[in-house]
């Protein structure tokens, strides 16, 4: 059975709101107004803010699962399946839908004002993401592709400093170099680990 088309265009709706206004600005309200439906439809899909929210990051979740880290499988163990993850992950932020940048950053910036439920399930999401950068420079070093001493947490640290950077530069700075000079950057990330 498909998903039903009210759910998709609300949960698309949430996902463009959360790229460009986070995902306090996603209402009840405000997508009832947007799609032009009755705010009862709405409640027929989710039943109040919280659930609408959840939802919203959910959809994100798997998008992102799709596009960046399933579509990364193909590469081998290592230093390879890390440089696809990064290069996915630099993409996501300005994919085609995400008319803001990445609707993880701005929901990190939102956190302490989203219901716990959203920012429990979100902190959840960005340690899943975590875990599987970390196993992947874990497989790196144990493949001999990086030196044994290289700190698997500093390279996650530098690698999210990079995505964070690309992040402003893009969306806020318009740097039309935004992206070559992170995976640049990137390069000598990985250069220092050989």
């Amino acid at each position: 059975m498909g998903v039903d088309p009210i759910r998709k265009r609300i949960l698309a709706r949430g996902i463009s709101i959360a790229s460009t206004q986070g995902f306090t600005a996603i209402t009840m309200g405000t997508l009832a107004r947007e799609l032009e439906l009755p705010r009862s439809g709405l409640v027929d899909h989710f039943a109040d803010r919280e659930s609408l929210q959840l939802g919203v990051l959910e959809q994100a979740t798997d998008l992102f699962m799709r596009d960046v880290v399933d579509a990364s499988r193909s590469a081998p163990a290592g230093e390879a399946q890390l440089k696809l993850l990064f290069g996915r992950w630099i993409a996501w932020s300005r994919a085609p839908l995400l008319k803001g940048g990445c609707p993880f950053v701005h929901a990190s910036r939102q956190a302490i004002e989203l219901p716990e439920p959203v920012r429990t399930r979100l902190k959840q999401v960005l340690d899943g993401w975590s875990e599987i950068i970390t196993i992947a420079i874990g497989d790196a070093k144990r493949l001999g592709q990086f030196r044994a001493d290289v700190d698997a947490g500093q390279m996650l640290f530098e690698m999210y400093g990079l995505y964070l950077s690309h992040h402003f530069f893009h969306w806020y700075m318009r740097d039309t170099a935004a992206e070559t000079r992170t995976l640049k950057a990137f390069e000598r990330l990985l250069t220092s680990s050989h």
